[in-house]
């Protein structure tokens, strides 16, 4: 058995932006009516949150460079709530999960944002005409030819993103084969096919036609399987991950979130088994998505055909030796997430469909389909009909969205209780800079802040004090463990930042940059380095 060293391996902290389809019904307008449905959407929940916007007019110039990073979005505001973020996106509205570490409280969180959005699609509908109401689909593709994100972002060590991305081949083909493979629980399911992609009836994955080249910086077209965009965080980096569906099952998001956490270990950790790697991992991703069956097998590098279940279940190997030999301490709830990955590849197995559809997005929408199927016959998969039930499923209203009613009807299987969804709808996650994000949005509220993102926030200059920044640049700074003496309930924005150390810089501009964990500086927030024996059984 060789023994060799860990690189260091971090805390998996994870977010995402994820967009809406939407429209106004009963209305036909050149350019579509994405911009009046976004924005009507947008200005409900400003509304029922007294969000606050990310940049004003009266911000300095350095505030306006930096916040004009992309021309295609417009009116981001961040949310008092829970510290999350919602804005426009080429006429979409996108929901911005507040940071999390844990898979579980992603599926909160997640589940919370998007009781936030229905609450302002009921608002933005009360004075409508009956025949235009605004409508919103959790969906990834409209069957007419687009494609909306719903993009996953996990922190990593910065070495190992440039092992993956600069340095590495076998690295990358090992990611890449993970992400291809995933689609058995990632995949929402759609009828038809699109982007001039070979017709089927059904398939797993809507982003599976979208899915162009093996690797790229790019979102919006010819999307890589594998997205090089580089935007660090507090001296690492963020895996910007566009290739999965929005799913709504909570075991199938917890799954997209920590299996993902666990892969991400092992790379740190240098336990990367290129007898895994696909020969072609784009091509895999699309032929599998065309097989609901689960039949099809694509060829490893090595020659030898698996299946996607198959190839996960070697995933799945790796990780449980992972587990035994080092440990994921940095994973919340690993054993869990592994239990919960073993179950659901031994039922995919098994066929075991009745289980699959109270986990699985793709598994669930295919039931549903096929009992419409049943009821008329007549039906084709190609039909209007199938494909508004298709566009239904993910419908955010709760009246007419399908996976609701299927929710409400006890047919979905749970991973977090309702009592956290709640606590989500209304306060931030504790263990991330959100949490101080979102105490620093309420105690100054919308009046005193010129400008505020995911790691700063300004505040306009006061009688008593000048302007002040507030930099959160680490992802585990201002938690509620470090700052819950601070925001008593009778704080003053005034007193905070004075706490915070504004005052020391009396006649200038203050900046005050919060420390991560345990006072430590951006750039090692990592565990210890740790030994691990031997490289794992490579029979696969």
């Amino acid at each position: 058995m060789s023994r060799r060293r860990m690189g260091p391996i971090i805390p998996k902290v994870c977010g995402a932006d994820v967009e809406l389809g939407n429209f106004v019904a009963g209305t036909e307008r050149l350019g579509g009516t994405g911009p009046e449905a976004s924005r009507a959407l947008l200005g409900a929940i400003v509304e029922l949150t007294q969000a606050v916007p990310a940049l004003r007019n009266t911000a300095s110039s350095r505030f306006r460079r930096s916040a004009a990073v992309n021309a295609q979005d417009s009116g981001r505001v961040f949310l008092p709530t829970n510290g999350g973020c919602v804005y426009i996106d080429l006429d979409h509205l996108e929901l911005c999960l507040p940071e999390v570490v844990s898979a579980f409280d992603h599926v909160a969180a997640w589940h919370a944002m998007l009781r936030l959005a229905q609450a302002g699609l009921t608002a933005a509908n009360a004075d409508r005409d009956p025949d235009r109401r605004v409508q919103a689909m959790v969906n990834n593709c409209d069957g007419r030819g687009n494609s909306y994100g719903g993009h996953l972002n996990i922190a990593m060590t910065r070495r190992a993103w440039d092992a993956v991305m600069r340095r590495k081949l076998h690295y990358l083909a090992y990611l890449a084969s993970y992400q291809a493979s995933s689609l058995v629980f990632t995949g929402q399911g759609k009828t038809g096919s699109e982007n001039d992609r070979p017709e089927v009836s059904y398939q797993i994955s809507q982003r599976a036609d979208f899915i162009e080249t093996m690797l790229g910086p790019q979102t919006t077209f010819f999307r890589p399987l594998i997205n090089t965009r580089d935007e660090p965080h507090s001296g690492e980096a963020r895996l910007h991950l566009i290739s999965f569906d929005s799913t709504l099952c909570p075991v199938a998001s917890l799954l997209r979130v920590g299996v993902t956490q666990l892969v991400l270990t092992m790379i740190e950790a240098d336990r990367v088994n290129p007898r895994l790697a696909l020969d072609d991992p784009l091509a895999a991703f699309q032929d599998w998505s065309c097989d609901p069956l689960l039949e099809h097998r694509a060829p490893l590098v090595n020659g030898k055909r698996v299946s996607a279940v198959e190839l996960q279940l070697r995933f799945l190997d790796e990780a449980r030796r992972f587990a035994e030999q080092v440990g994921f301490e940095t994973v919340p709830r690993a054993t869990e997430i592994l239990d919960c990955w073993q179950e659901t590849l031994d039922g995919l197995t098994r066929r075991d469909w009745p289980m699959l559809a109270r986990r699985l997005d793709w598994v669930m929408k295919l039931a549903m389909l096929e009992r419409a199927k049943a009821q008329r016959p007549e039906l084709a998969w190609d039909s209007p009909e199938l494909r508004y039930l298709d566009q239904l499923f993910g419908a955010l209203d709760p009246d007419s969205g399908l996976f609701w009613a299927w929710s409400r009807a006890g047919l979905v299987e749970a991973v977090v209780p309702d009592e956290r969804i709640r606590h989500f709808e209304a306060e931030p996650p504790p263990d991330t800079r959100a949490w101080g994000r979102a105490m620093l949005l309420r105690t100054g509220g919308p009046d005193t802040i010129d400008q505020v993102d995911w790691s700063t926030i300004r505040f306009r200059p006061q009688s008593t004090r000048p302007a002040c920044v507030v930099d959160m640049l680490h992802p585990l700074s201002a938690t509620r463990e470090h700052w819950k003496d601070r925001f008593t309930a009778d704080a003053s924005l005034e007193n905070v930042l004075a706490e915070l150390g504004a005052e020391r810089v009396p006649n200038a501009q203050a900046t005050i940059v919060l420390p991560g964990p345990r006072g430590l500086v951006p750039g090692v927030w990592h565990s210890p380095v740790t030994q691990w024996k031997g490289d794992g059984d490579e029979s696969a």
